[in-house]
């Protein structure tokens, strides 16, 4: 599933494509995953995207919202060439814009979706969400942590309604160079290293994001595949940078590779 990077460069790339542009209808294709109202509000300028944990938020005029989750396969396709049809496979919806070009929202799996919200039913959903992990200070994520000290730390860092916007990549990958161990309770890891995990939380993101993300196995942007696989020290990899055997281990149903050597 798509975490804060992938999103984050998804969200970067339609801000550039599409601000200013005005949706003048909208095709569903596929109800499930497109809300059916969405076309009563239309047409409609496009005046922000941004992002709230793994979400994508493109704001409308009039105090209208489209709400998107992309899940697992969940895709954009910014079209300048009607006549290409690469874009149709898996088609939920088409929004034409008045310049012309399509943005369409592709789902293999339908677990996605674009839904309307105004600006009230918008912040209600959303407020279930924890504190944004490039925005929270150091002093901040470790008190947010203490407040959970029986709490495995893997899975605290899943916990979107304790932080928003990591998932089973990155959760893996900081904790290994923060040195922490996965299983380990918050209550038996000291400050010094938690203040270490928020550096290596941060640095991560921010590393993942100028590499537009990471491909595994379906994610691409609006135009290719992410990078940041080519860094990863433990996901997906049998021996950590160090050339220490993984050990890998199932934490609230999620698989998770650390060092032995490398984290205490």
């Amino acid at each position: 599933m798509p975490e804060l990077p992938e999103v984050e460069t998804i969200v970067r790339q339609l801000r550039h494509k599409i601000v200013g542009k005005t949706i003048l209808s909208l095709t569903i294709n596929d109800k499930k995953v497109i809300d059916q109202f969405i076309p009563r509000i239309l047409p409609s300028k496009i005046i922000s995207v941004h992002r709230t944990g793994k979400s994508i938020i493109i704001q409308l005029e009039q105090g209208h919202n489209l709400l998107i989750h992309l899940r697992m396969t969940g895709h954009f396709y910014h079209v300048t060439n009607p006549g290409d049809a690469s874009y149709k496979k898996y088609l939920s919806g088409v929004f034409t814009l008045n310049n012309h070009f399509l943005l369409t929202f592709n789902e293999i799996r339908r677990f996605g979706s674009v839904r309307l919200f105004n600006d009230q039913q918008l912040q209600q959903e959303l407020s279930c969400l924890g504190p944004e992990p490039l925005e929270i200070t150091s002093s901040e994520f470790v008190a947010l942590l203490k407040e959970y000290p029986s709490a495995v730390i893997k899975t605290k860092l899943l916990d979107q309604a304790c932080i928003a916007g990591i998932g089973n990549i990155y959760a893996q990958e900081m904790l290994f160079h923060a040195g922490i161990k996965p299983a380990h309770k918050i209550k038996d890891i000291s400050n010094h290293k938690l203040v270490k995990l928020h550096q290596e939380m941060q640095r991560i993101l921010l590393l993942a994001i100028k590499n537009n993300g990471t491909t595994v196995e379906n994610y691409s942007h609006l135009t290719g595949k992410g990078n940041f696989q080519n860094f990863l020290a433990v996901y997906g990899r049998d021996y950590c940078p160090g050339n220490h055997a993984l050990e890998k281990i199932n934490l609230g149903g999620r698989g998770t590779s650390f060092c032995p050597q490398c984290q205490d």
